[in-house]
């Protein structure tokens, strides 16, 4: 018996990065100089005094013509805080120079403070926009740092309404359309989106990585590998690029082509979480666990906050009886994401194989069909506890619920069979046993390597 499903990091987990790579030179020139916003400092906390040229200079380097990237994250992010430390900027810098630095931290993977800069970017534009005369460029902005703190509803309105002042705003056209894919799944309202900004743009790379993803994800594989491979084409040096073909080949089950990508796109990013994770998945499908764990180590130390990350190191540790590490990645990936049934599964199979608290194991099983209710895989979980635990009529019950849906699972059948020998039918147990090993030979022993013969 074996931990249940790998997975993935999808395009939906790619929003705030999109937000990174698609804020380019239209919308991001450095606003007009109004009177200076300045707070009060404590004494003891002043900043060194800077020069008119010198503010000048780092809010420049700040803000420059895009938004950061892995490259110049670093970089970025210290020269808005020389910046903003100088509390000499106007309101419509520091707005700026907060959301510029949220995009760097996001690049840097320190979303906890990323987002205290995109929440101040939000209160900044919210008194510079006048709500009877608002202009698209702050629109557009305000947007940008609303959509990276998953307040989608409200991104959306500012980008329609910055497209309805500015109908060639390609970029809030590019913007709107990553946020109804990635946060509402609405692909075909996102394709309408991409359209507008190719005919725009006719080579806007961001856009074609885009629309290419949402035609895979809509089940069009021949038009979104058409969009990815052209987009690999005008840029072959850009990640996103392979890491949304990775992705698009993985739909497909090429897991060998998908491998490729995300190699190739951690050549031109080494950092980039998502594409280690998703080579790591791979790994763990072809039973290379150490390398497995060797890319999840990296991506979760590039971003601790994935909770599929850890998932997915849970099962390798699974896979290499490692029981202990297991349960902690599991808790952390519950701790992220409670609503990730998997992991309650995952985390109350390995509990029970490891012996530790059954009952807990029960609750983590518990929780899973709360979430989950039709999944099988929780109810031969459940089963196995409730054999461990010595009740094999619960036992019974459970595999009884996964067969009446799948009649031929081996694991629920050579289940029902324990149950139906330890409830004294030996006769109809060993008949279930026997009908799993047609269709599983291996069944027998995944469930006595545990302890259950």
């Amino acid at each position: 018996m074996s931990p249940f499903k790998i997975l993935v990091v999808s395009a939906a987990g790619l929003a705030v990065a999109g937000v990174a790579t698609v804020l380019t030179v239209g919308y991001v020139n450095s606003p007009a100089r109004p009177e200076a916003e300045k707070a009060p400092t404590p004494a003891s906390a002043a900043a060194p005094t800077l020069s008119a040229a010198e503010v000048k200079a780092a809010y420049d380097e700040c803000v420059q013509k895009a938004f950061p990237t892995t490259a110049d994250a670093a970089q970025r992010s210290a020269a808005c805080s020389k910046a903003l430390g100088s509390r000499q900027l106007q309101p419509a810098e520091v707005a700026m120079a907060r959301l510029t630095r949220g995009v760097a931290r996001t690049m840097l993977g320190d979303k906890v403070l990323a987002s205290e800069d995109y929440l101040d970017a939000i209160r900044h534009y919210d008194q510079l926009i006048n709500a009877a005369n608002p202009d698209a460029l702050n629109l557009f902005r305000r947007a940008a740092a609303l959509d990276a703190v998953g307040l989608t509803d409200k991104a959306l309105t500012d980008y329609s309404d910055a497209i309805k002042l500015d109908p060639n705003a390609s970029l809030a056209f590019l913007n709107r359309g990553v946020l109804l894919a990635t946060r509402k799944r609405a692909y075909d309202r996102a394709i309408q989106d991409f359209d507008r900004v190719l005919v725009l743009e006719p080579d806007n790379v961001d856009a074609l990585i885009r629309r290419g993803d949402a035609f895979v994800q809509l089940g069009d594989f021949g038009r979104g590998m058409g969009d990815l491979d052209r987009a690999v084409s005008m840029a072959p040096e850009n990640p996103l690029a392979y890491l949304m073909r990775g992705l698009a080949y993985g739909r497909r089950g090429n897991a060998m082509a998908a491998l490729q990508n995300y190699d190739a796109a951690l050549k031109y990013d080494p950092r980039n979480a998502d594409a280690l994770s998703n080579r790591a998945a791979i790994y763990l499908g072809q039973g290379q666990l150490d390398m497995a764990i060797r890319d999840l180590d990296l991506a979760i130390s590039i971003d601790h906050t994935n909770p599929l990350a850890f998932y997915n190191r849970g099962y390798a540790h699974f896979a290499k009886k490692e029981y202990d590490k297991a349960i902690s990645d599991y808790s952390s990936a519950i701790a992220l994401n409670p609503q990730l049934g998997l992991a309650y599964n995952n985390r109350g199979l390995t509990r029970a194989i490891a012996g530790q608290d059954l009952v807990q194991a029960l609750a983590d099983c518990d929780t899973a069909l709360k979430l989950m209710p039709i999944n099988l895989d929780v109810r031969d979980t459940r089963g196995f506890i409730y054999l461990k635990l010595g009740d094999p009529a619960l036992a019974l019950n459970e595999y009884n619920a996964a067969l009446d849906i799948d009649p031929n699972r081996a694991l629920s059948l050579y289940g029902r069979g324990l149950a139906k020998i330890k409830n004294g039918d030996v006769a109809g147990g060993e008949a279930d046993q026997r009908a799993a090993e047609t269709i599983n030979p291996e069944v027998a022993q995944q469930f006595s390597m545990y302890g259950l013969n």
